[in-house]
């Protein structure tokens, strides 16, 4: 078990901004920074960061935490993953505490992301072993890779045999059913025995921008019509094809640096480019590119440069993939290499030098690569065909969000075809109506897709009582140990609140033999057992303060652990009364509406009752908290 010291120190020196940073694009807002949600889709930024309280809040999904929570919602990793990998960003070395040397795993404390990444270091073993031989030959010495390359990108091999990887998962003790679920083995029809999905290929581990591996894609080295040249591993929650991009890990920072990403479309490519010193490429995992695909590349970049085979295929897929980037607003342009060549096979003949001096000046914008695609394809050789061309051209530039861009593109779309600005126009007004209507639908389907979650509705009193409590965790333990002494009185009645409320007066009495000891409120939520606790926690401690006795200024670290002491005073005296008053509005609308007159009478005399233990109450509750007060 890691100690809770050393999740707090790692928390405390990974800057939750610059992690968060890698995954969208965030922009200041006064003491904070927003970003577009990357749990939903949506065209007004509803994400915030906040830099001082090292916290996030989504307000479109509703999801909430800190720098731990981010990383497990964006890498579908448990805690201890999100540790590890955030202990690395931070360079703080952990694996004293996460190793375990010469020890099993038992199948039921496996997660699919340790089953993954030992089945990485088994395809990759295997490369370098005898029976590993054939895949080096094919990379080494066919694709030209270097050893540098091979090991940074984890490539392996998985041999030309039945169960080499379920006899070795088998002999670690690896769970069989995480392999069935990740489609690393299957059964047999008969469903006695297992066998490798994988054989005979060569491995190419695919990550997650944070640099975990989630699946796998093979390519067979013998010539069989029976089976496909490329293979993927099975989609999961963890590895969804359609929203990953080959390479980001490594390529993520060099897009930034140069704001431009070398879109190509193999494994290979990717390898090959990166190899020749271009780290700034990336591959859509053998599919056409995604709207997903195309709004992760938006979080690193504008613009992109499609470099797709040289085919009439590989143009089609440009064509295509031309619109999906503009209706993410990042601009494309497009690079055609010589007719046989992909970008693996040009860089490797050319060399670096030339494949950039190739790209600069055969560059061509969206349009003049449309332009020149209609031409070839013969579409503007008839007038029907050529009018049907056209209107293509105005519906991608329909697509673009800005529209100062589209009035730009469609003036340079006149002045190419010679064709008035009116006409383009008219044609224009017609594509945006019929493309608002698509986005629209799309954005419906992505919300029923993923339902956004309601905010969690609080009374006043509960708010305050919980943020108060929160946030003088970071002023020591006076709330908490008062909180603690009277839980018996209390029991807020939204779930979520009172699991906050639970959980923080257990924590303190776990921490309660150790002297100074407090509670690190930012490490802490990460370690609640329900998702929708941590999110409303996160959403108290971020959200601005709830009443101007909030606002009060103080730089004294005693007055401000005595205003949070006074607040929670407050709602907790509010809180004990509120089931009291209540009670008496109901019996004094009874009294209202009752025409017995003897009924009346009784009804009177129990909110006379009532009345007496209110005020009593009260009074009680407000010397108890001025002597607390006068004391603290």
């Amino acid at each position: 078990m890691i100690p809770q010291a050393v999740i707090d120190e790692v928390r405390q020196a990974a800057d939750i901004v610059d992690i968060i940073a890698d995954y969208v694009t965030l922009q200041p807002s006064g003491r904070n920074y927003k970003a577009l949600s990357p749990f939903t889709v949506e065209k007004t930024p509803s994400f915030v960061v906040s830099p001082d309280k090292q916290l996030y809040k989504c307000f479109s999904s509703g999801k909430g935490g800190n720098v731990f929570s981010f990383v497990m919602e964006m890498e579908k990793v448990p805690f201890i993953d999100a540790l590890k990998l955030v202990a690395k960003r931070a360079n703080i070395d952990i694996s004293r505490f996460t190793e375990k040397k010469e020890q099993r795993t038992s199948p039921e404390e496996q997660s699919q992301t340790e089953l993954l990444r030992w089945t990485a270091k088994f395809y990759h073993d295997t490369l370098g072993r005898e029976a590993g031989a054939v895949g080096r030959t094919y990379l080494s010495t066919e694709r030209g890779l270097s050893d540098q390359t091979i090991n940074n990108f984890g490539l392996g091999y998985a041999p030309d045999a039945w169960d080499s990887l379920f006899t070795a998962a088998k002999r670690a003790g690896m769970a069989q059913e995480h392999l069935v679920e990740l489609g690393l083995i299957a059964h047999n029809k008969q469903g006695s025995s297992c066998y490798d999905t994988f054989r005979n290929r060569v491995i190419f581990p695919i990550f997650s921008v944070g640099g975990q591996v989630v699946g796998f894609g093979g390519r067979i080295l013998q010539s069989d019509p029976q089976a496909p040249k490329y293979l993927n591993s099975s989609e999961s929650a963890i590895f969804e094809k359609s929203k990953l991009l080959y390479g980001l890990h490594a390529a993520k920072n060099e897009i930034r640096r140069q704001e431009r990403a070398i879109l190509v479309e193999g494994y290979m490519d990717v390898l090959a480019l990166h190899q020749a010193g271009m780290t700034n490429a990336v591959a859509s995992c053998g599919t056409s590119l995604t709207r997903y695909q195309a709004k992760v590349l938006h979080h690193y970049t504008k613009r992109v440069l499609f470099m797709y085979d040289a085919d009439r295929a590989g143009q089609k897929s440009m064509m295509s993939g031309i619109d999906i980037l503009l209706s993410e607003n990042v601009t494309p342009s497009v690079v055609i290499l010589p007719e046989g060549d992909d970008p693996d096979s040009f860089v490797r003949r050319e060399g670096r030098e030339h494949f950039l001096q190739f790209a600069e000046e055969k560059m061509l914008s969206f349009q003049e690569f449309q332009l020149r695609y209609f031409t070839e394809s013969g579409d503007f050789a008839q007038s029907d065909v050529k009018a049907r061309a056209i209107r293509s051209m105005a519906h991608t530039i329909a697509l673009i969000p800005d529209r100062i861009r589209r009035e730009l593109y469609l003036q340079e779309l006149s002045k190419k075809l010679d064709l008035s600005l009116s006409a383009l126009q008219e044609l224009l007004g017609k594509e945006e109506d019929a493309t608002e209507k698509k986005r629209a639908s799309f954005e419906q389907r992505q919300e029923i897709s993923a339902p956004r979650k309601p905010e969690p509705k609080l009374t006043v009193l509960e708010k305050t009582f919980l943020k108060a409590l929160l946030e003088s965790t970071n002023y020591g333990n006076a709330v908490l140990e008062f909180a603690a002494s009277h839980e018996e009185m209390l029991e807020l009645r939204h779930k979520e609140a009172q699991e906050i409320f639970a959980h923080l007066i257990r924590r303190y009495r776990n921490i309660g033999e150790t002297p100074d000891a407090r509670i690190d409120i930012t490490s802490e939520i990460s370690s609640f057992d329900n998702p929708e606790s941590r999110d409303l926690a996160s959403a108290l401690l971020i959200d601005p303060p709830i009443s101007n006795k909030w606002l009060e200024k103080s730089d004294v670290h005693a007055d401000n652990a005595k205003r949070c002491l006074a607040m929670f005073l407050d709602a907790f005296k509010n809180l004990i009364l509120e089931p009291l008053v209540h009670q008496k509005n109901v019996l004094t609308e009874k009294i209202r509406v009752e025409n017995d007159t003897e009924q009346e009478i009784e009804l009177s005399k129990e909110k006379i009752v009532l009345d007496k233990k209110i005020r009593q109450t009260s009074q009680e509750l407000k010397k108890m908290i001025t002597v607390i007060l006068e004391t603290s």
